[in-house]
């Protein structure tokens, strides 16, 4: 304990000293700048700008306007369009955007009039990068094409390694990733042959490692991250880069569930991100962490962490992008009250006999008092009568109290018999996982509106075929649930036992054995009207081609930013007034397809601010919004605009949503 504290006190000393030698040193510079003479005075304080950029913005932004004077009073061109450039970058690094653009126009307008070829490259860079920053990868992409051209004319390593970085950022953000890697690999390869700068080499690694993670390949994304990070021997400057890679680095262990890795570089994260103090970076880093506590069971720490994430939420909608900021407190919210639900409600009719107990009694009494002053010319009838009635009122009250605990052992009979009805309808349903016996990755996201559900999910996988339903049951509850015991039973009846593999059979058979087994046992003219909505793909695992079939439920799949929707056959599953024969769709899977099946539980919910349907136009436009996340994350966006959007109101129908990434 000694030792600790004896180590922590020498930690703490060697930190101070080490911030007062810096702040000395600065302090050195500035006087040495201030000293010099005036010619030499542009070079001085345009080399502590550039120095202090990245560490204090604010500060080099003075040194920056100091060189910009002295430039001017000499009246030279070239140091005042570099010293342009440099008030631009701390603008940039300020968030102060539109000084940053006006600063590089200007610079850029007198490298072109005075032909500085150099600064007109970096002031290209500057503009395109900007452009990145909001998002605007065309313009961005012009602008650095034009930096490429003139770095390649005067042969500038620098500028090359510079445009050829950038040039990367914009393809990752257009999803062009094979060619972003194409453009850092290059700028990595001039920066190793000039022996560049360790920061500089570390930021290519790590947008390499992004190109390849956006790919989903991630060992090699975390090949690349890893090597970004400082040795003992070296020191990242830019702490913003440094966050961004513990950020990443948490995220793939967290999607591989090596969770304690995950924490460990989730916390460095936060740490890192809070020293620059940018507001986005401590959100996401929140927001990752609150994920990690998630997915580990730590609810408490979990919900900490987003709340730190809703901190953030007014700041980021009131800015370009909101960053999909979700509502995680009503998501915890929900789960505390499906856990509390039996207990509330048994409590809750357990109170309601007390006040029909406690009512009777006053009721009488009051009958009785009313009784007794009328009659009061003959106490002896009228004690008789009291005592009576008062005989009668205990009899009722114990009577009141049987009939309590014979309907709340009722209830609880009912209950638990609900509720291992869930139990045997789950086990029953697949686990996400078996996905992965032909898809990449995918997610589930199933809420029934009461215990059991209607809505239902069922898979079958051989060495040829992967096979998937996902289907909607007439009704909730436990007629649903019924139904879907039904349905899994006879498709395991006609894909297991009947070997039938094209999707139109598969369906069509389908149909046919529910309408005979609901309407076996009734009189013609009597049919039931039972049935079920279903979506089937059937995957032929050799050739890649995905067979789609369905009754009201579409297919719906995002191929590189393409919306691609194959509409249903208008009939369920089960007797229909006009029966039309269900066919199937042949569909040719790419990599990097993602694939959507679900019931019309999610988009049928009613709320928002008008109270609305939320319809399938919303229900697609949050599946557009999320296309640049992984599979999980899309869960999660899936769950949280649902409880957003439901709101205080009641939930209207079971919801199933299965997503599937090829």
């Amino acid at each position: 304990m000694k030792i600790s504290i004896i180590c922590l006190l020498i930690f703490s000393v060697s930190s101070l000293k080490a911030q007062n030698n810096n702040s000395i040193l600065l302090d050195s510079l500035v006087e040495v700048a201030e000293s010099a003479p005036e010619n030499e005075k542009f070079e001085k304080f345009s080399s502590l700008c550039w120095k202090m950029r990245n560490y204090d913005p604010e500060q080099a932004l003075e040194f920056g306007q100091r060189a910009l004077e002295y430039a001017r009073k000499f009246e030279n061109n070239e140091q005042i369009i570099k010293a342009l450039s440099y008030i631009g970058v701390c603008y940039r690094n300020l968030g102060n955007y539109d000084d940053a653009f006006e600063v590089y126009n200007q610079g850029l307008d007198m490298s072109l009039k005075y032909d500085v070829k150099d600064q007109a490259a970096y002031s290209y860079i500057n503009i395109g990068n900007l452009y990145l920053y909001h998002d605007k990868y065309h313009e961005a992409d012009s602008n650095l094409l034009k930096a490429l051209v003139i770095a390649r004319e005067i042969k500038d390593s620098s500028i090359l390694g510079y445009a050829n970085l950038n040039l990367g950022r914009v393809n990752l953000g257009l999803n062009r990733n094979q060619t972003a890697i194409l453009y850092l690999k290059e700028a990595l390869k001039i920066r190793q042959e000039q022996h560049d700068e360790w920061d500089k080499i570390v930021t290519v690694k790590k947008y390499i490692g992004d190109a390849n993670y956006a790919d989903s390949i991630y060992d090699e994304a975390l090949k690349y991250y890893m090597a970004a990070l400082p040795r003992e021997d070296e020191r990242l400057k830019d702490n913003d880069l440094l966050s961004d890679l513990y950020g990443k680095i948490s995220r793939i262990y967290l999607i591989n569930k090596e969770y304690d890795k995950a924490l460990s570089f989730g916390k460095k994260c936060l740490e890192t991100s809070k020293l620059r103090g940018i507001d986005f970076r401590i959100k996401n880093a929140s927001q990752n962490l609150g994920d990690i506590y998630y997915k580990k069971g730590e609810l408490d720490s979990a919900i900490s962490m987003y709340s730190v994430v809703m901190n953030y939420a007014d700041t980021f909608f009131n800015n370009y992008k909101s960053f999909g900021i979700a509502n995680y407190e009503i998501k915890f919210k929900q789960l505390k009250k499906e856990a509390d639900f039996a207990v509330l409600k048994q409590e809750k009719e357990t109170r309601r006999w007390i006040n029909i107990s406690l009512g009777t009694f006053l009721v009488i009494f009051l009958a009785a008092i009313i009784i007794l002053i009328k009659t009061n010319r003959n106490k002896i009838r009228t004690n008789k009568l009291l005592q009576n009635q008062n005989d009668e009122i205990e009899a009722r009250n114990v009577q009141i109290s049987q009939q309590r605990d014979a309907l709340q052992k009722q209830q609880k009979e009912i209950t638990d018999s609900i509720v291992y009805a869930k139990r045997i309808q789950f086990s029953i349903i697949p686990d996400k996982e078996v996905l992965k016996d032909y898809f990449n990755d995918g997610f589930v996201f199933h809420l029934p509106r009461d215990v059991v559900s209607g809505d239902f999910w069922w898979s079958f996988h051989d060495n040829d075929y992967f096979i998937l339903m996902c289907a909607d049951c007439t009704g909730h509850g436990v007629p649903g649930a019924f139904m879907s015991m039904l349905g899994v039973s006879a498709l395991n009846e006609i894909v297991v036992r009947d070997r039938k593999r094209n999707a139109a059979d598969i369906m069509n058979s389908l149909r046919e054995l529910v309408k005979k087994t609901v309407n076996q046992n009734l009189n013609e003219g009597k049919k039931l009207l039972d049935g079920m909505d279903g979506a089937l793909i059937v995957v032929n695992k050799k050739t890649n081609i995905l067979e789609y079939s369905g009754a009201n439920i579409p297919f719906i799949c995002y191929r590189k930013g393409e919306e691609i929707v194959i509409k249903s056959t208008h009939n369920p599953i089960g007797v229909y007034v006009v029966e039309i024969p269900f066919v199937s769709h042949e569909f040719p899977l790419e990599k990097g397809d993602r694939i959507y099946l679900s019931s019309d539980g999610y988009y049928s919910q009613f709320g928002g601010p008008r109270d609305t349907l939320l319809k399938s136009s919303g229900y697609k436009r949050i599946l557009r919004s999320f296309q640049d996340f992984d599979m999980d994350h899309q869960r999660q966006i899936i769950e949280d605009n649902f409880f957003a959007w439901k709101g205080k109101k009641g939930q209207t129908d079971d919801i199933l949503v299965i997503g599937m990434e090829v």
